[in-house]
């Protein structure tokens, strides 16, 4: 994405100019870009403007003020419609929804893991560089180390990658738009709405609302700071005061 705005905004014409920047920003926003949309914009522009030499410009550039929403999670009814649309076959399909959801992994995560960071036998996958670059270990059910060996044993190739392209692209490693794609396509079929990070904020969510101890979800999720996972409690309050609505609504009937 940042590589697309980068090349944009100079086929638009831009120059190494925080002004320029600043009305190209500005065309993009009377096109309908959203503050969260342009903000992605500020940040490629920033970076790349840094690694041109030009600090002072970058510096110029502010990102928008995004409104902050709490992140929305599947129910596990859903997560359970979402797998049951996968056929069989698709082993491969299956393991990248499992490890989203049972391992709370981010998409980069899932497309970097190697075959080397799954200890099957101990049950925990190692995620190396993950946003920060920050390392951690992440236990895992067994029925997701079944689903794993399961699917390495239906492959041919000598990859290195635990999950790759299909066909042709066999010894590639997954693409991230390989991901979003299958989860647009079986999300339409079994009407959820579903992203990599939903699936992420589904496994926080769930965890939390079990009972698992917050410092607990923020080392699986390898957060830097507690106050990002914080944000979970707040998504499981407002679960109970909509649980809380329901039984007055009930309350109400039988009166």
């Amino acid at each position: 994405m940042y590589s697309y705005y980068v090349r944009r905004y100079f086929e638009w014409g831009g120059t190494l100019n925080a002004r320029s920047a600043l009305r190209f920003l500005a065309r993009l926003r009377r096109e309908g870009y959203s503050s969260r949309s342009l903000n992605l914009v500020v940040q490629a522009l920033r970076a790349y403007f840094r690694f041109e030499g030009a600090e002072d410009e970058a510096e110029k550039l502010k990102p928008p003020k995004v409104p902050r929403s709490l992140p929305k999670a599947l129910t596990r009814e859903e997560v359970k419609r979402l797998l049951s649309v996968i056929p069989p076959t698709r082993k491969r399909d299956r393991l990248i929804v499992l490890l989203l959801y049972g391992a709370g992994l981010r998409v980069s995560e899932l497309c970097n893991l190697k075959r080397a960071d799954v200890d099957l036998k101990r049950n925990i996958i190692a995620v190396c560089g993950g946003k920060g670059a920050k390392d951690r270990v992440v236990p895992i059910p067994a029925f997701l180390s079944d689903a794993i060996r399961d699917y390495l044993e239906s492959r041919e190739d000598e990859s290195e990658y635990l999950i790759v392209e299909d066909r042709r692209k066999r010894k590639d490693r997954l693409s991230p738009k390989t991901v979003w794609h299958l989860l647009k396509k079986y999300g339409g079929r079994a009407g959820v709405e579903v992203t990599p990070h939903r699936l992420r904020h589904s496994f926080a969510t769930h965890m939390l609302e079990r009972g698992v101890d917050i410092r607990a979800i923020q080392e699986l999720l390898g957060h830097s700071n507690l106050s990002t996972t914080q944000i979970y409690t707040k998504v499981t309050v407002e679960h109970l005061r909509k649980a809380q609505e329901k039984a007055r609504l009930m309350e109400g009937l039988i009166e």
